[in-house]
């Protein structure tokens, strides 16, 4: 068994604290602390690290062809560790709707499995299934010339963001498409082959360029011929994330020696089921807690997603292991 690398957990921590910060802060303060350049690149951050964990495991296992990787349960597994926890919060929301908002829509409630959901972020969970359909086929044709074939699904991805901007694509419909994250998730993938020749000063121009390019459409209103919504939720900007990524794993040292690494390395672990429990909280029950402000808000809103979500992570885990698997 590979050596679980600590680092990407304590990466995906911070990423699951800023989607709750996101949700928690307003738009103005989110402005005023500079949220495009790190907070607001959560979901990036996220896709990439997919990409890059995917292709290692492929890497591991010796999969050379799309055979190898389907004979091998890899949709059913992701399937399963996705839309199990899922299933359970849409559950929890169904009932709610059914009887404390009165909402007998069985089609909408079908329909809003399907879109992730409610609350902030619902777009996440279908995001990552057509990720893990797609990881493999982008994993084979960048294998034999990484870097060429990821310059090429950057021009690509593109056009692709392009033709939905042409072809007048609903909001609610490109909300949950992986358009503008295909490009992300090569960009994992390229990292993971790549890693052993890749130096970081070879995406010092790139990562400026992205930079450029999200300072442009946060602050001064650039527009692009792409979906204006997500401002630097597209291709132009995943260079500058995936530096950030490269000098967090090349610089932050994690032994899990401390409680602190030992607590944000759980996070990081039990990050989908956080990003559930945030959508379920910021979607009913924030609204129904007391109207702190101040510093007592901002321990509210990231106490209980984050205690709720690591308390349904590890009952994920025990059922997995006691019930499920029996």
């Amino acid at each position: 068994m590979a050596k679980r690398n600590y680092t990407i957990d304590i990466i995906k921590a911070l990423a699951i604290i800023s989607v709750i910060l996101i949700h928690g802060l307003s738009n103005a303060t989110l402005y005023d602390i500079l949220a495009p350049y790190y907070i607001w690149q959560t979901v990036p951050v996220f896709m990439i690290l997919m990409g890059y964990n995917a292709a290692n495991s492929f890497m591991r296992k010796g999969y050379e062809n799309l055979p190898d990787i389907l004979a091998r349960h890899y949709l059913l597994n992701k399937a399963e560790r996705i839309l199990l926890p899922f299933s359970v919060i849409w559950l929890m929301q169904v009932l709610i709707q059914f009887f404390y908002f009165d909402n007998r829509n069985i089609g909408e409630l079908l329909l809003r499995f399907l879109e992730g959901g409610y609350g902030p972020g619902s777009y996440f969970i279908p995001l990552l299934l057509q990720a893990s359909i797609l990881i493999p086929f982008i994993y084979l044709i960048l294998k034999k010339q990484p870097t060429k074939m990821m310059i090429l699904l950057f021009f690509v991805s593109l056009l692709i963001d392009l033709a939905s901007f042409w072809l007048n694509i609903s909001g609610s419909l490109y909300r949950i498409l992986i358009i503008r994250h295909l490009f992300s998730v090569t960009l994992g993938i390229w990292y993971a082959l790549e890693k052993s020749t890749i130096k970081l000063k070879w995406l010092v121009i790139p990562a400026i360029a992205s930079l450029a390019y999200i300072t442009a459409v946060h602050y001064y209103n650039w527009e692009l011929i792409v979906e204006e919504y997500w401002h630097s939720q597209h291709a132009p900007s995943y260079f500058y994330v995936l530096f950030i990524i490269m000098i967090g794993m090349k610089y932050l040292e994690v032994g899990k020696e401390s409680l602190l690494e030992k607590f944000f390395i759980l996070i990081g672990r039990a990050s989908l089921h956080i990003y559930l429990t945030q959508m379920f909280y910021f979607w009913f029950l924030h609204e129904h807690l007391p109207d702190f402000s101040g510093f007592m808000y901002l321990l509210m809103f990231l106490t209980i997603p984050i205690a709720s979500g690591i308390g349904f992570y590890l009952l994920d885990g025990y059922l997995n292991r006691r019930v499920i698997k029996k």
